[in-house]
């Protein structure tokens, strides 16, 4: 599930989005190899039983072990497509792309992937699989009050990121660069955005929030 703090305390890393590392073509490992779990991974048998209580058509947040024995600090966000008996099939959702190819000329995140991808419960690297929270839960969760107070100790220029919920790619989006406005009420702010979800954009991009109508989860004081 996206893991993040009530917005008036401190967490030293990112909101959970959609994030790769350098695993990303350990998805398409040869299906006759057998392989060992990994420590602190599901069993093949546990992960089938959660996919299957989860079911088609569900978005999913994985959070998977590398070959260092790390987890993944940010989860992946996937759209269960089909759920065979040897594992299943999954859309991966690349909630910062189009964020990331609108401040750039370039085709980025080609690294990153998309399409459908096979998951098999035999992989032994999956640490975790749960329900991707909703915008309405995530609203629930927050304390509006809170998050006036951060904006209200803000000064113009801070360096800060901030994680919201897309609610086109569903999923939670972590943008990091400079605060350019904030309003009177410290309701709605500017931020010239210079990563997403620790990418660097080739070129900043401003993006303004209001916390009464954009799902801000979390604002963080670099």
């Amino acid at each position: 599930m996206t893991h993040f703090r009530q917005p008036h305390f401190k967490y030293s890393r990112p909101v959970g989005g959609p994030y790769f590392r350098r695993y990303f073509f350990n998805f398409f490992k040869k299906k006759d190899r057998e392989v060992s779990p990994r420590p602190g991974a599901l069993t093949p048998e546990a992960l089938a039983k959660e996919v299957r209580s989860i079911g088609e058509g569900k978005v999913v947040e994985l959070l998977r072990i590398g070959f260092d024995g790390q987890a993944d600090e940010v989860p992946i966000t996937v759209e269960v497509l089909e759920i065979s008996d040897s594992g299943f099939r999954g859309r991966v959702v690349n909630v910062e792309r189009q964020l990331i190819e609108a401040s750039s000329r370039k085709t980025v995140y080609a690294r990153r992937g998309g399409g459908a991808i096979d998951f098999r419960f035999d992989d032994g690297d999956i640490k975790s699989i749960s329900i991707s929270k909703d915008a309405d839960e995530l609203a629930a969760a927050r304390d509006v009050s809170a998050m006036q107070e951060i904006i209200q100790a803000l000064d113009v220029n801070d360096h800060i990121l901030v994680a919201y919920f897309d609610p086109k790619h569903r999923g939670t989006v972590n943008v990091e660069g400079t605060l350019s406005m904030k309003s009177s009420g410290n309701k709605i702010f500017k931020i010239v955005i210079e990563k997403i979800n620790g990418i660097a954009l080739e070129q900043p991009l401003e993006k303004q929030f209001d916390i009464d109508t954009d799902v801000v989860v979390a604002i963080d004081l670099m």
